[in-house]
């Protein structure tokens, strides 16, 4: 029987994340855009492992200028187009979404119109949505990277049948980062890898470093995504 829900990871250019925040201690770009390639694997070895078929906005749509709703509903529409009757869409910045919640949000999606994993700043990390209820211009008006999205979804669609995941927090600092307790398999996976190809690459060994410090524990063994 062929899947009627797909997954949309919304993905910019590592550059344009590099500028919009800072997840290395200092401000050094190659550092940034390297640790925003690490995220966007990471995503993408989630999302694949649920086998739920996957769709990612860069390769939907072109670069451009449009504000970020609009290309996010282009995406949107552009997965419904390929005949997914429900869509699941995430991004790079939110460590503790694993295979498991994704399946929990597919699940819950087949009983209802919405799906919303809340974060902490008033957005979301994950938003499922219905092909049937999906309003393009309603959506791409709504308070997009703002704290009041969450709160302008609800205003406009509060009248559909709405399921909860828990609340969890995405990442925007280096702090927020190197305090991320749920992350020991990406730690571990960016220590790994810093010896492969950024070995010479001073400013993001001091940076493997201090995410590290006082936090030996976390490169244990990774668990399973």
């Amino acid at each position: 029987m062929k899947n009627t829900t797909a997954i949309l990871v919304f993905l910019q250019d590592e550059s344009k994340d590099a500028s919009n925040k800072r997840l290395t201690p200092k401000n050094n770009i190659g550092a940034n855009q390297w640790v925003f390639s690490k995220l966007n694997s990471f995503v993408k070895q989630v999302s694949a492992a649920t086998q739920l078929p996957v769709f990612y906005s860069n390769q939907l749509i072109s670069k451009s200028s449009k504000p970020f709703g609009i290309q996010l509903s282009e995406a949107i529409q552009l997965v419904f187009e390929q005949g997914f009757a429900k869509v699941i869409c995430i991004g790079n910045d939110c460590l503790a979404l694993n295979k498991a919640k994704l399946l929990e949000a597919a699940e819950k999606l087949n009983n209802s119109e919405t799906v919303l994993g809340p974060d902490r700043r008033g957005g979301v990390y994950l938003l499922g949505v219905s092909k049937e209820s999906f309003e393009p211009s309603t959506f791409e008006n709504l308070a997009w990277q703002s704290g009041k999205m969450l709160q302008s979804y609800l205003n406009q669609y509060g009248n559909q049948q709405i399921e909860w995941l828990e609340t969890l927090a995405d990442i925007h600092t280096f702090e927020e980062l190197k305090g991320y307790q749920h992350a020991k398999h990406l730690i571990a996976f960016l220590v790994q890898t810093i010896q492969q190809k950024y070995s010479s690459f001073q400013e993001l060994s001091v940076f493997i470093f201090k995410l590290c410090t006082n936090s030996y524990h976390l490169l244990r063994a990774p668990p399973s995504i």
